[in-house]
C-alpha cells in the first residue's frame, strides 16, 4: 500500500496542494475552519510526513542530539524518556549519546552529531565551566542546557537552560533532617564540577548553617553520582567508629547503595540512621524502600528541554536573549528519615 501524499489530501478536499502543506506545516494563509479539516482528513488518510524530503528542502534533518551521563542511572533514563517523548510530537527523532561523566566524550558527541547534519543539541552532562560551550558557539548549532549549567557568568546569560531548583531542593532536604534533631550528619556528594553538585551542596549547608551545624571534612564525600562508589564510602563511613546518624545524598541511584551499605553492616533505617535522597526516581516509593527524597518532575524536565530547543531551531534568530526554565523541587517525606516515628523535635 502506497504512502498517501500532501496530493491525495488536497484532491480529496478539492483544494490545492499549497492550502495543504501550509496547513499541515502550522503556515498562514489558511482559516481555522480549513485548516482544521485539513489535519482530520490527513489523519484519517493516514498521512505521515516525509521529513527526509523535506529535510532536502530545508536543508533540516528534523532530528536532534542529546547527551546524557549514565544510562543505567534511573534520572537519567527518565529525562531522555521525556527528551525522546516530545521530540516525537514535534516530528523529530533524537540521536542519544551516553557520555559516562567524561568529557572527551561529550566532546566526540557534539562532533558526532554536527557530522550527521542534527539540528540542535540537548546537554544534560555539561560541568561547570565546561569547554565545549565554545566549540558549540564555534560550530554555531542551536543548543539547550538542561539539568546542568554553566557557572561562567560571562557564558551562563545568553545560554538557554531548563533546570530544576536543586538549591531550594536540598536546603529543605537537609532543614528537614535538622528539624528531627539530628547535629551529627554527613553528606554522600555528587559531583562538584558539576552545577548540580555545587548547588546541591550550598543549599544543604547553608540550612545546616541556619541551624548552627556543619558537616565535618570526613564525612562529606564526593562519589560522582556513582551507586557504587555511594555504597562504598557509606560502607566505610557506617564501619567506622564516628558514624553519623543522618546521611544527605545528592541522588536517589546513590541512596540506593547508601541503603545496600547500611543494611550489610547491621544497621537500621530509620531506627539508627536516616537517609535523605534527591531525584524522587520511580522505586523510591516502593513499598521496602520508601525514601525520603526531593522530588522534581525529570520527565517533564526532558520534554521541555526539547521544546525550548525546537522552538529556537524554528526561530530566526539564535541569538535573541535567553530563555532560562527554573523546575519546582519538593520535599517528599516517606519512611527512611524517621519522621513518621517522632515529627520534629526543632522549628
Amino acid at each position: 500500500m502506497r504512502n498517501v501524499t500532501i496530493k491525495d489530501i488536497a484532491r480529496q478536499l478539492n483544494v490545492s496542494t499549497t492550502t495543504v502543506s501550509n496547513a499541515l506545516n502550522d503556515k498562514p494563509g489558511v482559516g481555522k475552519h480549513v485548516k482544521k479539516k485539513i489535519i482530520k482528513t490527513a489523519g484519517e488518510m493516514g498521512y505521515h510526513p516525509n521529513y527526509f524530503a523535506k529535510g532536502l528542502v530545508s536543508r533540516k534533518s528534523h532530528s536532534i542530539g542529546l547527551t546524557i551521563s549514565n544510562i543505567s542511572d534511573p534520572f537519567s533514563a527518565e529525562l531522555a524518556r521525556g527528551a525522546f517523548d516530545r521530540a516525537d510530537e514535534l516530528g523529530y527523532t533524537v540521536m542519544l549519546f551516553n557520555t559516562g561523566y567524561d568529557l572527551t566524550s561529550e566532546t566526540r558527541a557534539i562532533e558526532i552529531m554536527q557530522a550527521n547534519g542534527i539540528d540542535g543539541i540537548l546537554l544534560s552532562t555539561v560541568l561547570k565551566n565546561d569547554p565545549n560551550i565554545d566549540l558549540l558557539d564555534k560550530i554555531k548549532t542551536p543548543y539547550v542546557l538542561v539539568n546542568r549549567l554553566i557557572l561562567n557568568p560571562k557564558k551562563t546569560s545568553r545560554i538557554d537552560s531548563v533546570s530544576m531548583d536543586t538549591y531550594g531542593g536540598f536546603y529543605d532536604a537537609a532543614r528537614h533532617i535538622c528539624r528531627l534533631g539530628h547535629t551529627d550528619i554527613a553528606m554522600i556528594a555528587g559531583d562538584m564540577k558539576a552545577s548540580t553538585g555545587i548547588t546541591l551542596t550550598n543549599g544543604a549547608m547553608d540550612a545546616l548553617t541556619d541551624y548552627g551545624l556543619t558537616i565535618k571534612p570526613e564525612k562529606f564525600i564526593k562519589c560522582g553520582f556513582s551507586r557504587t562508589r555511594a555504597y562504598r564510602a557509606a560502607k566505610k563511613l557506617l564501619c567506622s567508629g564516628k558514624r553519623p546518624t543522618a546521611i544527605l545524598i545528592q541522588g536517589d541511584n546513590m541512596a540506593l547503595g547508601v541503603r545496600e551499605a547500611a543494611f550489610e553492616t547491621g544497621i537500621k533505617i530509620p531506627e539508627d540512621l536516616a537517609i535523605v535522597g534527591y531525584d524522587d526516581i520511580s522505586i523510591a516509593s516502593l513499598a521496602g524502600i520508601e525514601l525520603t527524597t526531593v522530588w522534581h518532575d525529570t520527565y517533564q524536565m526532558g520534554a521541555n528541554g526539547v521544546q525550548l530547543l525546537v522552538d529556537k531551531i524554528k526561530s530566526e534568530d539564535h541569538k535573541g536573549v535567553s530563555s532560562k526554565m527554573v523546575m519546582e523541587s519538593k520535599l517528599v517525606i516517606r519512611k527512611t528519615c524517621g519522621y513518621h516515628s517522632g515529627g520534629y523535635i526543632k522549628d
